[in-house]
């Protein structure tokens, strides 16, 4: 069980390790949290972005589910980065993927807070850039999943 003064954020995207560290510090600053709850698969935002089975999304809600009921996470970080190998396609797109997934679990969870960012290299440094989070707000309507 966690102590109440445990606070945490959730974090979903790549697993690539590199990122994980820039990823923390944001959702910690961000959200104003100790801990972030990952969710990670190689790729996650292309996984996300392109028609995911219900599986995949079951398993993505229920791991949310626990992040926000559980440890009353404050908020999801959706992320995506340069240079990877589970989505590999230009940044651009990367970045679209990006955007598309947040819209997505927009749609699984609308009332989390859900902030898109990309993830690049800056002079050896992870750098990380939020995106235009409007652009996925608009959801049409509910997935129904069980």
């Amino acid at each position: 069980m966690t102590d109440i003064s445990d606070t945490f954020f959730t974090s979903i995207g790549c697993m690539d390790g590199r990122i994980q560290s820039a990823v923390a510090s944001f959702g910690k600053t961000r959200f104003g949290a100790k801990y972030p709850d990952t969710i990670t698969e190689a790729g996650m935002v292309g996984i996300l972005s392109h028609k995911p089975s219900k599986a995949i999304l079951n398993g993505v809600k229920n791991k949310i589910l626990i992040s926000v009921k559980h440890h009353h996470s404050k908020g999801i970080v959706v992320h995506g980065h340069e240079q990877c190998a589970g989505n590999p396609v230009s940044d651009d797109q990367q970045i679209k993927d990006i955007i598309e997934a947040a819209r997505v679990l927009k749609e699984l969870e609308p009332g989390v807070d859900i902030v898109p960012v990309f993830i690049a290299r800056k002079n050896n440094t992870w750098k990380i850039q939020e995106l235009e989070s409007a652009s996925f707000k608009k959801t049409a309507h509910v997935l129904n999943l069980y």
